[in-house]
């Protein structure tokens, strides 16, 4: 006999929208990275082709988190704080330095906030403490 998946909570769900949306935005940022890479806009060969690795990586990480919050899985969630988190740094420091630019630490810090709102809230935990064979139904 089969039981049917479970409903995922609406809360789950915004959390894994706005995962995907923050990873195909890094995704763009390594798109860019890359095209720079190619047309030899970059001083530094060695720098520029590590740094457009770790940021494709990232974008691929970030979208397979959320596909993993989309099933429930227990895991996706500490990942999904651990990239809040991480934003958050960046946002730090976002707004000193030489480049520094509030709007870009703002528009880090207020999807942070609020991704992390979401990871925390409570059926969002239940959701993602369940069994670790059992997948949510997204609709």
């Amino acid at each position: 006999m089969t039981t049917r998946p479970e409903k995922a909570p609406i809360g789950l769900t915004l959390a894994t929208i706005l995962l995907w949306a923050e990873g195909a935005f890094v995704g763009v940022l390594a798109v860019r990275l890359g095209l720079a890479l190619l047309s030899g806009e970059t001083k530094s060969l060695v720098t520029s082709v590590a740094l457009f690795a770790l940021v494709a990586a990232a974008s691929a990480w970030v979208i397979y988190i959320g596909f993993g919050l989309r099933k429930g899985k227990r895991w996706a969630r500490s990942g999904g704080v651990f990239w809040q988190l991480v934003q958050l740094a960046v946002a730090t420091g976002s707004f000193s330095g030489q480049f520094g630019s509030a709007l870009i630490g703002w528009a880090l810090i207020l999807p942070s906030v609020f991704g992390l709102a979401v990871l925390f809230s409570k059926k969002v935990v239940a959701a993602t403490l369940g069994n670790t064979d059992t997948e949510l139904d997204p609709q």
